[in-house]
Order: C-alpha cells, then structure tokens, then sequence
C-alpha cells in the first residue's frame, strides 16, 4: 500500500497512520463525523496531501472553521437530492445533457430516490448515503487504472477505526438498498477496473468484483 495512491475516509485515516502507509487523498462527507471527531479530523486531514469535505462539513463547522475549511480543503457540491418533484428532475435532465461529466437516473414514481454519479467532481459529486461511493467519484475524476476497495462490506458490523462519543446508529440497513442502486449504475455505465478486497460484502461481485490479495501484489499496474 506505501507504494500505492491510497484514499482513504473518516476514521479510517488512522490504520495507515500506525502503519506508516502515506495518504494521498483523505474524503469526510459525514457532518456528523466531523462534528465530534474535529481532533481526529485534523489530525488525518495534515498528514494527508489532500483532503475532500462535503457541503454537510461545512453546515456542522463555525464561521471561522468554515472559511478555514474552505481554504485549505477540496469541497464535494452535490449534483442533484435524491429526492425531489418532476421540476426538479426535469433540471436534472438538462444538467446531464449539458454536462458530460455528470450521469443522474430519475424515476417517473416520486418514491423513488434520484441516483447519480460524476466522473469529474469539480463540476460535482453524489452522496449516495456512504461516504465510499463519493470517494469512488474522486478516484474515476483523476482517472486512476484501477480502483480497489478495502474494508466494502456495508453490512455495519465492522468495529470502528475510533471511539466516537456518542456515535449515532449506522443507518446502513436502512441505505443498503439505494447505495447497491448507486454502485449498480456506475458499474453498467463505467469501464473502469473496480474491484473489492472484501471476502464478505453486501454488495454482489457482479457488481463490483473480487480480488485477492496476491492478485493486488503481483500486479504492476494501478
């Protein structure tokens, strides 16, 4: 991984900190992470090169870490809510046939959450309830020969990097179903190499296939 260009998010930052790996890309789209871990956050952010907020980061810091914020931080908007009434995703329709970069998939039943991808986050990237699915954006916009995910499983089980004083519920039960829907689309409209190092995920290897480790090591290219 030393040798790699890793992104890496929340609390993860800490793993490779403690074991030398470098951080090239460092992405918080969680207000709520940053609210209660401002010293983490910190922390991962400096020893990182680069670091990527959303817009909710910024809703959750005062006035004087807001400008901060923006001053030294690369901040994710949103392309589009993933909720919203016919006049908005008639908007949405004319943004994606004005901008190349962008994909959003409406649903004519008003139930159905809005998915969408950027595969150039300075025009914009969608959240799609896991801070993963903005880091893939980031890894497609600079155009990287492979993606590998580390720690996908989505199933909430998985211990924390940190303590989090009152750390809320994972609502990952509850998202699984619209993330796998976000992951789906960019895998049926991307021909980027993606894949996954989780032996135990909830999401299909159809979707985003499996590697190993050996697999990983013996390639040259990234």
């Amino acid at each position: 991984m030393r040798s790699k260009s890793c992104i890496c998010v929340n609390g993860s930052a800490g793993y490779l900190i403690n074991n030398n790996v470098p951080v090239f890309i460092y992405v918080v789209c969680d207000g709520s992470f940053y609210e209660n871990n401002k010293e983490l956050f910190y922390k991962y952010s400096t020893y990182a090169q680069h670091t990527f907020i959303s817009e909710d980061v910024i809703k959750r810091a005062d006035s004087t870490e807001a400008e901060n914020l923006l001053n030294t931080c690369f901040l994710l908007k949103d392309i589009c809510k993933s909720r919203g009434g016919i006049g908005r995703k008639i908007r949405y329709k004319i943004k994606t046939m004005t901008n190349k970069n962008l994909r959003i998939k409406c649903s004519a039943f008003r139930k159905v959450k809005t998915i969408a991808f950027s595969t150039d986050v300075t025009h914009g990237h969608f959240g799609s309830a896991t801070v993963a699915f903005s880091a893939l954006q980031i890894a497609i916009s600079l155009k990287f020969g492979r993606i590998i995910f580390s720690g996908l499983d989505l199933k909430g089980s998985c211990k924390r990097f940190y303590n989090e004083v009152n750390a809320q519920p994972t609502t990952l039960p509850a998202d699984l179903s619209f993330i796998l829907r976000s992951f789906s689309y960019v895998s049926s409209h991307y021909d980027g190499k993606i894949y996954n190092l989780s032996p135990q995920t909830a999401i299909p290897y159809d979707v985003i296939p499996f590697i190993n480790t050996e697999e990983v090591a013996c390639s040259t290219s990234y």
